[in-house]
């Protein structure tokens, strides 16, 4: 108890020395966040008991959190911040790495048209006829995922990073330059493996070959089941100049597949006490087709398939198809793989609970950096109630 009281105390205390105004305010808005139950509206907070202060320092203590937050991920605040909570992080004791998540949120502001540069979103909808559009902006988050034991609750993710992705930029670039200042950080933290899980909209050229120079660095990403990747080609197949893929490999078309390097069979337990049985097969040193900016055909990345299977040892349900990139792969076992990736799920919790908790997109402001500002403010909440 002891360990965790010092743990906190330091915690609050660096983010109290990060910011740069109003650091008393701040800190009562983080416990008034924290013991959130009935607000439904950031105003609301003055009324918390936590907040020891009137409504209109809370407002200014939002619009002063943090310094040069317009554009995204160009805070000094938020970068050390980000380095107090990964300190908080105890190291991994089961698996010789770490395991990060990175996804985007929108935030939808559709009435807000004096809101400066608004953009068309995603928004999900539970009907079908309806367009899955909107208007507002969209947040790409960067989330460390503490290792657990077998008897504590495993959907913490501990967010590092929150940055705005604005018309100026895309989301390929946000998250290029997250995780650029999450291997920035100063060692421990830079000893160990990095895995990074993301979904199935990142793993493209652009996106990959950004991150060709991070040695320490694992990619793990879920690939759409139409995607096509290659072989290596036969390097005496042309008599001119060598070819730079061989065979096509399509993942919807079991004809292309040549034989799997790896194969296990593996059970995962589940709160319920049932076991869930995966088939993973492995197919190492595959290519994905590049551009003239993007050379992918120079760095070759594994395959996973993850099928589960059911009482009769038969397929169940359509397969789960993981790309790994790195040049680390060979560390990590098909098995390990299936696990890291699964941790990405904690993500789409602290998206759900933090909306309707920590108010993460219920701030309405006119003014871009305040908003960025709120919901910087609130995933920082997140990271106190993990500890």
């Amino acid at each position: 108890m002891s360990d965790h009281l010092e743990t906190l105390r330091q915690f609050r205390q660096g983010i109290y020395e990060s910011f740069p105004y109003r650091r008393d305010s701040l800190l009562d808005l983080l416990d008034a966040l924290s013991s959130n139950e009935r607000a439904r509206s950031t105003v609301e907070l003055s009324l918390n008991p936590c907040f020891r202060r009137q409504y209109s320092a809370l407002y200014k203590a939002i619009g002063q959190a943090y310094v040069e937050s317009d554009y995204p991920v160009c805070s000094l605040e938020a970068y050390q911040q980000g380095a107090v909570l990964l300190d908080t992080l105890p190291p991994p004791r089961q698996r010789p790495y770490q395991v990060f998540g990175l996804d985007e949120t929108p935030n939808e502001r559709l009435y807000a048209r004096c809101l400066r540069d608004r953009q068309h979103i995603h928004r999900c909808t539970p009907v079908a006829a309806q367009r899955p559009l909107s208007e507002g902006h969209t947040y790409s988050v960067l989330a460390a995922f503490p290792e657990v034991e077998a008897d504590e609750w495993c959907r913490w993710a501990l967010p590092l990073q929150v940055a705005r992705v604005s018309s100026v930029s895309t989301a390929i670039e946000v998250a290029h330059h997250q995780i650029a200042q999450l291997l920035s950080y100063r060692p421990p933290t830079n000893d160990l493996l990095k895995v990074l899980t993301v979904d199935s909209r990142y793993p493209t050229p652009a996106f990959l070959h950004g991150l060709r120079d991070y040695r320490d660095l694992l990619v793990i990403a879920r690939v759409r089941r139409n995607r096509s990747f290659y072989t290596l080609p036969d390097p005496h197949s042309s008599p001119t100049r060598p070819r730079w893929y061989g065979s096509r490999f399509k993942l919807n078309d079991p004809t292309t597949w040549p034989p799997a390097v790896q194969q296990e069979t593996l059970q995962r337990p589940q709160f319920n006490g049932q076991k869930l049985t995966y088939r993973l097969s492995r197919w190492t040193n595959l290519l994905m087709r590049g551009t003239r900016d993007y050379p992918m055909h120079r760095y070759p990345l594994d395959v996973l398939c993850c099928q589960r299977l059911d009482d009769n040892q038969q397929p169940q349900g359509a397969p789960l198809w993981l790309l790994i990139w790195g040049p680390s792969r060979d560390q990590i076992t098909s098995g390990q793989v299936q696990h890291a990736y699964a941790q990405r799920f904690r993500l789409e919790h602290f998206f759900g609970f933090a909306k309707s908790h920590l108010l993460l997109t219920a701030f309405q402001t006119c003014h871009t950096p305040h908003e960025i500002n709120a919901v910087r403010l609130a995933a920082l909440a997140y990271g106190q109630l993990w500890l």
